[in-house]
């Protein structure tokens, strides 16, 4: 992928006018939501700075550019949350800092890409911490998150922020279908015991599907993990790496789920409190959305959302989906 298929994309055009005009920072900061393109826009721009035959792009065709697409290129380095800790520990970030201060064998640019930089433990972090304030000649590092806020004042205030949003026009794929499912539970009294049963049904069934289609996805994007003539201990490696980032891209999208089912909770909790459509975030559900604010009034419209809130905070801890989608969504009224 190269810059023109970031085209529109808020952030991403940012970055290309910096290289093109050879001014690049040593450290990007990329904020954006769940399945926003961050790590495409990193690799993008991992093949950029190292392309052969582009200027202030990649062309995709380059041993340059196929070497950073298939994550095999000596210059450019990703760290990850291990996959069963979902955080980025200490012993990670030495190795990453080692390498990225190491000299460019292609002799270009080497990019260091830290996704979920939110998941440093504080001991990375601090370690971290120490690469940026003596960041290396010939370097860009790229901090990927969707949470900025949970990383350290003295992290972000050493790199140029990037806010990565969508095309314009472009709304999240998973907003109808939460406005599919709402429709379902909007007559009076669903909620009294089976309707948030119906709901877990419904939110996990499809919560697996989403899960079934990163697998696709990241598969499809790594083909040379199953190259037969890997060693098996770089195999397992990759192996792991794999599920790391599997995970990692499924709790992105998973979030990205929950944070339209936030979306339209709230705008229930607007309607009980007498806002305008023109308030709504999903104007489009208006007529289901008034209709439930009508029976359950702003008391307990505030109530589900606090509900939700706590589903998000269980997941933030590591407890299990299953439990914590259960415990939370007993809990609404709709």
């Amino acid at each position: 992928m190269s810059f023109r298929e970031h085209a529109g994309v808020v952030g991403a055009e940012q970055l290309q006018r910096s290289l093109e005009r050879g001014r690049l920072a040593h450290a990007y900061l990329v904020v954006g939501p769940r399945g926003a393109g961050k790590e495409a826009l990193a690799r993008t721009l991992a093949k950029a700075v190292n392309c052969r035959e582009a200027a202030a792009d990649s062309c995709d065709r380059c041993e340059s550019c196929r070497r950073v697409e298939l994550g095999t290129h000596p210059d450019v380095h990703w760290i990850r949350p291990e996959s069963k800790t979902r955080r980025i520990q200490i012993e990670q970030m030495r190795e990453f800092t080692r390498t990225v201060s190491l000299a460019a064998q292609y002799g270009g640019v080497k990019v260091g890409v830290v996704v979920d930089a939110d998941c440093m433990t504080e001991e990375a972090a601090n370690a971290f911490l120490k690469t940026l304030e003596e960041p290396p000649g010939q370097t860009v590092i790229l901090l990927l998150t969707a949470q900025s806020q949970r990383l350290l004042p003295t992290i972000v205030s050493r790199c140029v922020r990037v806010r990565l949003g969508e095309r314009d026009g472009a709304v999240s794929p998973h907003r109808a279908k939460v406005g599919e499912l709402m429709r379902e539970f909007r007559s009076e009294g669903a909620y009294r015991v089976v309707g948030p049963y119906r709901l877990l049904r419904e939110l996990t069934g499809w919560l697996g599907q989403v899960r079934e289609q990163v697998e696709r996805d990241v598969a499809a994007q790594m083909p040379h993990w199953e190259y037969e003539e890997l060693d098996a201990k770089t195999r397992e490696r990759m192996r792991e790496q794999l599920e790391a980032r599997v995970e990692g891209e499924y709790r992105s999208a998973r979030d990205e789920v929950w944070e339209q089912m936030v979306a339209w909770f709230g705008d229930v909790l607007l309607w009980a409190n007498g806002a305008e459509r023109d308030l709504l975030a999903m104007p489009e559900f208006a007529e289901v959305t008034k209709a439930v604010a009508d029976r359950i009034g702003a008391e307990q419209a505030e109530a589900n959302l606090d509900a939700l809130e706590q589903v998000r905070e269980a997941w933030q801890r590591n407890v299990p989906e299953s439990l914590a989608l259960e415990v939370g969504l007993l809990k609404l009224v709709v």
